[in-house]
């Protein structure tokens, strides 16, 4: 009886764990806006708890009890396999989104140099026309590499630029000041 008892209670501790660990990720996905990181994050939270339930045969070679054995020991591929689809497709969604808005931030620091001598509002216009043109462009080839959709949208984009627009205007205001 005590051997049972040890065997369960003990046995418990990994998918305990991983279900800790899954939840952990899934708090972090419900905290993230963007749509394709968050079903990244829930992914890997998924498999997080069936690679901790399925990570323990190897304890229980010997006892009967609990049952576990073939079963969960299939699902470690899978449970390997959904925890690095879900890290690896949010790291690259992430780093996609650091180049799009250093791209942004480059062409509107570069073409703000002629809203000094051109009406501003027609000239904001035409480089947030171009920001989203290249955003589309940068996005499509971003998609077409990794396989993995960017998690910028549009008006995230135009968000974007328009602080980095108000940014320009402050540093410049603060040049003509001294």
């Amino acid at each position: 009886m005590f051997g049972i008892i040890y065997t369960v209670v003990f046995s418990a501790t990994k998918p305990v764990g991983g279900v800790l660990f899954g939840i952990a990720f899934w708090s972090g996905a419900r905290s993230i806006n963007n749509k394709p990181v968050r079903d990244y994050m829930i992914i890997s939270a998924v498999g997080m708890m069936m690679l901790f339930s399925s990570n323990q045969v190897s304890a229980l070679v010997a006892a009967p009890y609990p049952p576990f054995g073939l079963a969960t020991i299939s699902f470690l591929a899978l449970s390997s396999y959904l925890i690095f689809v879900g890290v690896y497709a949010s790291a690259i969604s992430f780093s996609e989104d650091t180049e799009l808005r250093k791209s942004i931030r480059k062409y509107a620091l570069t073409e703000s140099k002629l809203l000094d001598s051109i009406g501003s509002a027609q000239m904001e216009q035409q480089i947030q026309r171009r920001v989203i043109d290249l955003t589309r462009q940068n996005k499509d080839r971003f998609s077409n590499e990794t396989g993995v959709e960017p998690s910028l949208g549009e008006n995230e984009v135009k968000e974007y630029l328009s602080e980095v627009i108000e940014e320009v205007r402050r540093e410049k205001m603060q040049k003509d000041d001294k």
